[in-house]
């Protein structure tokens, strides 16, 4: 059976990135007669990247023109005209893997791409449903975004063969919200990227390279409103001011519109000299950066899953995190719990770091261990399962 893997993030994209590239090397890993596997992507430059990896995947040119087109004539009302003359429509997605022999498509990531696809069955992707519970962010409710996601979560889970999650919290809102059966929801735990897991970590001396005097946190973070970056300025100039100790900041991240604010906001708190914006970093320094930090600090609105704290556990690096619902049962007792309304509670959890206590200690262990079980974890065999159900009833018609 020939499987589309479809890849539409780019590396700037962290966490999405890396999740896509993750999952992507377990099915390469399982090629088989049975399960051959053809990747696209949308993102031109990620032709040479993934090739690194031992992908071979074919450009996918999708642009806005042909967006459009696929939301055009792939809507209800074209699609009963269609109908009533008899004429199979069949869109430009679904000429391209008509070609390619595909008899099954698995997107690795929420887009409107399930929308332009009208002959073929397919996986869908379903991170979060934050977007249900944290409107308040411009990400969120502006230009029509919350619309836009509730129409394609609604719509592409509906119709998908499997719904593709990340944790079994996830997986309760998706049957509650859009009304999946649990059966066809298939969960699958983050792992630490494959730039933290899978590197050869080398040694880059972080103070050395961007001037740092003092020990520092650290946050790998686009900077989206919802990813709270100011909870962290709040809390570094508090410590100062407070507790006499000096931490600086290094934020890692592509500018999602909200980086001016933040170095506005730093300066008008009189910590600008303290805060290091260093864009994005390649695989090679990543585990440097979690490996000399005080601490991975994220106090980010967003979950109940993310990356970073399953790559400082790996990494050894001391965790401060979201003390929200869904967020906290992530990490349970391998991080320090933030209180997001009270920066008090980050000079607190550092104060304990700084002292590298017994309880230290032990939440760093229990970070390793718990990173561990995860990896152990079978997602092949959830996959596979999937693919031969479908491959058995494929066989109705083909």
């Amino acid at each position: 059976m020939n499987i589309a893997v479809i890849f539409t993030k780019d590396m700037t994209e962290g966490g999405a990135f890396q999740y896509a590239l993750s999952l992507s090397l377990l099915l390469e890993k399982n090629r088989s007669d049975k399960h051959n596997f053809i990747f696209f992507t949308t993102v031109k430059k990620n032709l040479e990247i993934l090739k690194k990896h031992n992908l071979l995947p074919i450009y996918l040119r999708w642009s806005n023109l042909d967006r459009f087109k696929s939301l055009l004539f792939g809507s209800q009302i074209v699609a009963n005209v269609f109908a009533k003359a008899k004429i199979t429509l069949e869109l430009k997605l679904d000429k391209i893997f008509k070609s390619r022999g595909i008899d099954l498509v698995y997107f690795l990531s929420p887009t409107d791409l399930a929308l332009a696809v009208n002959r073929y069955n397919y996986l869908f992707t379903v991170w979060d449903l934050c977007f249900l519970d944290s409107m308040e962010f411009p990400e969120v409710y502006a230009n029509k975004q919350f619309e836009r996601r509730e129409e394609l979560y609604r719509l592409a889970a509906a119709k998908s063969i499997a719904v593709v999650t990340d944790s079994e919290a996830t997986k309760a809102k998706i049957i509650k919200q859009y009304g999946v059966s649990e059966e066809r929801i298939v969960s699958l735990p983050l792992l630490p990227s494959n730039a933290v897991s899978l590197s050869g970590q080398s040694h880059i001396d972080i103070g050395k390279k961007y001037g740092l005097v003092n020990k520092y946190i650290f946050y790998p973070a686009q900077f989206w409103p919802h990813k709270n970056h100011i909870y962290i300025l709040e809390g570094i100039k508090l410590l100062k001011e407070k507790y006499d100790i000096k931490v600086d900041a290094v934020f890692s991240g592509s500018d999602k519109g909200n980086l001016s604010f933040i170095l506005k906001r730093a300066k008008e708190l009189g910590i600008a000299e303290k805060v290091h914006c260093i864009g994005f970093v390649e695989d090679e320094e990543l585990p440097s950066l979690y490996a000399q930090a005080l601490a991975l600090v994220m106090p980010t609105y967003f979950g109940p899953t993310n990356i970073p704290p399953l790559e400082a556990f790996f990494m050894g690096c001391p965790v401060l995190y979201s003390d929200l619902p869904g967020l906290r049962e992530q990490v349970k007792d391998s991080a320090l719990l933030l209180d997001l309304n009270d920066p008090e509670s980050l000079c607190r959890g550092l104060i304990k770091v700084l002292n590298s206590g017994p309880e230290i200690k032990t939440m760093i262990e229990n970070g390793k261990k718990r990173t561990e079980c995860l990896m152990r974890e079978d997602r092949w065999s959830k996959l596979r399962a999937v693919f031969d159900d479908y491959a058995a009833k494929l066989k109705c018609r083909k």
